[in-house]
């Protein structure tokens, strides 16, 4: 779907710098110019001015485009009811961490994910930290979990080892 045109922005402003003096007139209207700015210019009435005043010109924001049209939404077929997605049977898989490794261990009955386990933890720390994951992987009948403070990457390489024995269970 393409995108609408952005509008272009305006012209920076130039910002005087802090020091600088102050000028009534702004710069592009100075008296020595030769040429009318764009904007209207009026004579002071009472004339305690030599310079004339200006008055600036109305600012226009440009309004975005509404979106275009597009089609109706595109619906991906959902798989019939009670099609396996996975192969039954007790699959292992293996995830990696610089701290060691996870061995988890994934039942699928009726083709899908009855119960996980950590089935090994061979890390330096230990997995009571990520007990509590493998009942997310049966609750989202997926290898994802969510991490946990202070042992990121146990319960990334836990999730790497239920990636591993699910993609043996296709």
């Amino acid at each position: 779907m393409a995108q609408p045109a952005l509008p272009k922005p305006s012209p920076a402003v130039q910002i005087p710098p802090f020091n600088a003096p102050r000028r009534s007139v702004p710069d592009h209207a100075s008296p020595a110019s030769t040429t009318a700015p764009t904007s209207a210019v009026s004579e002071p009435a009472s004339g305690s001015s030599s310079e004339p005043a200006i008055e600036s010109p109305a600012i226009q924001t440009p309004q975005p485009e509404p979106p275009a049209e597009a089609g109706p939404p595109v619906q991906t077929p959902a798989p019939p009811v009670g099609a396996a997605e996975y192969k039954d049977g007790t699959y292992l898989g293996w995830g990696y961490c610089r701290h060691g490794d996870i061995q988890a261990s994934v039942a699928i009955e009726n083709g899908r994910i009855a119960s996980a386990t950590i089935a090994r933890c061979l890390t330096r720390y230990s997995c009571s930290w990520i007990e509590h994951l493998p009942g997310q992987v049966v609750a989202r009948q997926s290898a994802d979990v969510d991490y946990v403070s202070g042992a990121t990457e146990s319960s990334d390489a836990f999730y790497q080892a239920v990636a591993d024995a699910l993609s043996k269970a296709k």
